[in-house]
Parts: C-alpha cells; structure tokens; sequence
C-alpha cells in the first residue's frame, strides 16, 4: 500500500485497537506522540508496537519531539536532558547527548526525532525558542546539528531539521501568530546555511509558519508557499518535507484544516503534519481522498 502523505496523532486515552482500527482509516505516513501518550516505558513499546503493525505492508514512522531542555517528551517518564543552549558549540557533548536520547526512543520503538533546531539565534523571549538553539552564528548551529544527526544516526533514528527556513530572530511565536521575518536573501543567508551545509545528512526537514516578505516576496505564511520548497531543493535537499503542525496559530486561522493540508502539499510538501483529535482527523480525511492534489502527492511520496 502507499500511505497517505500525512502525519498526524493518536487519542492519548484510546486503546491499541482503536488506534489500529483509526490508523486502517487514515493511513498516514507517520504518527507523532507526545507527553501524553507516555505512561510508563511498557506501554510506550507496546503502543509504538500496534502503531508499527496497524497497516499491511507500511509501517508508520513514529515520532517525538526530544531536544532536551524544554522539548522533553521523556520527561513523561523521568528522564530530562540539557538543552541546545546548555551545549555552548561544545559539537562533542551534542553528539553524546543525542545518542543517549536516541537509544531511549529506539528502545522505546520511535523512528523520528523531530529534532534538531537548525534556527539560529538570538531566542528572544516569548517565542517559543529560548534555550533551543545552538547558536548566533552559523559554524556553531552547523557543527552541533551534524553532531546531534550523527548522535541520532548511531542510534538508529531519524533526525529532522527545523524550522525551515529560520525562525531566528522571530519575535512572536509560531504557535499563536505568524512571525514575520525580517531580511532579504542577502540578511538572512546565515539562517538558511545549516540547510544547504547538512542538506544529505537530514532524512527530513520541518517547514516554519513564518512570513518571509523579505526572502520569499510573499507575506503568507511559508509551510504554503511555494517559494518555500524551492528554496529548500535550491540548498540541495531531496529528502522529505514535513510542514510544522498545521493547527498552530500561525496558520490555523488562515483557512479550514483541509485547505491548510491542501494548499501545504500543493506548495511542495512532502507531508502535511496537523495535532487534532482522532474524530476530527478521519472529517478531514473523508474531504480530501478524492482532492487530486492528494493523491498526487500520495503517489510521489518518496519513502524508504
């Protein structure tokens, strides 16, 4: 079968067979997990596991966001982390980390880490990205996310640029309004260098909710345009895309749930990413089977 280009969620409270029963429904390409799902180490594996088994012939990816600091979904069962800024360019310790981290998700069953923030500084307060970043400068953010895709890799887990093309110097956050980035290509070449310099080592980039008037001459928000995504395999990038959750604030307003997904994938997206309920997952679905744009990017799905 060739699952659908979507990633989406479980119910934290349904059973492993509700959840296969949804997942038969959707057939997403990837699931995203997060603190709520995790109750104890057992019943993780044991979700992953259905998780994994609920298609014939496609196992869904499963992800977790796990950076460290104030990204730390393992913190649902007791483990916490130092965050990228605690790593201070130190590329050695980075690495370290994100093989510990990394062996605890594969163990757990986790395929993807949605990590690392390939933004670089400054974080300013209230947007979401204080203590996440690496750097100010680009050798510093370049170095620690090869590192910590290096770290992950020897683990056995995917890892996963974001947020294209950079939040850096955002003053708003994302999920509860569209930053509007300052910056023609010329200023914001060094947000756009992690891209280019670790294009075939990252299985996967995460696209922002950022206006780019600037560097993209549009004042939409970047996961639907397609300047986006042309931008990104200018860099060299050729594996897949996967939009920022599509219930952020930042876009979540702009258009129904589906004309978000729609638009993302006709853009260019590899995968259009959204939290939502189970109910309100399979009400999108049931609209956008027979949307051309869908199945077109379904069936150009380029998977391992």
């Amino acid at each position: 079968m060739r699952p659908s280009p979507i990633w989406v969620t479980v119910d934290a409270a349904e059973t492993p067979e509700g959840v296969a029963a949804f997942l038969r429904e959707a057939e997403p390409f990837g699931v995203i997990l997060f603190a709520r799902h995790l109750r104890d180490a057992g019943q993780v594996r044991e979700l992953n596991a259905c998780i994994h088994g609920a298609l014939p012939g496609w196992a869904p990816r499963v992800a977790l966001d796990q950076e460290g600091g104030r990204v730390n979904r393992l913190s649902a069962l007791g483990m916490t982390f130092p965050s990228a800024a605690d790593m201070a360019g130190d590329a050695e310790r980075t690495e370290s980390l994100a093989h510990e981290m990394g062996s605890h998700l594969a163990e757990l069953g986790f395929d993807v880490d949605f990590a690392p923030v390939a933004d670089l500084g400054p974080a300013y307060g209230g947007t979401g990205l204080e203590g996440r970043v690496f750097g100010e400068d680009p050798e510093t953010v370049i170095r620690c996310c090869e590192a910590f895709l290096r770290g992950l890799k020897r683990s056995g887990v995917e890892g996963c640029l974001k947020h294209f093309p950079g939040l850096g110097g955002s003053r708003v956050d994302s999920h509860q309004s569209l930053p509007s980035m300052a910056g023609d290509a010329v200023e914001r070449r060094a947000h756009l260098a992690p891209y280019g310099a670790l294009a075939n080592l990252a299985p996967y980039v995460m696209i922002a909710h950022g206006a780019y008037e600037g560097l993209l001459g549009t004042t939409g928000p970047s996961s639907l345009e397609s300047k986006t995504y042309d931008l990104l395999r200018e860099l060299g990038f050729a594996g897949l895309s996967v939009t920022d959750d599509l219930s952020m604030g930042a876009v979540a307003g702009q258009a129904p749930l589906t004309s978000l997904v729609e638009k993302s994938l006709a853009a260019g997206a590899s995968l259009a990413l959204w939290v939502s309920s189970q109910e309100q997952s399979l009400r999108a679905l049931e609209q956008l089977r027979e949307n051309p744009i869908f199945l077109a990017s379904r069936d150009a799905l380029n998977y391992g």
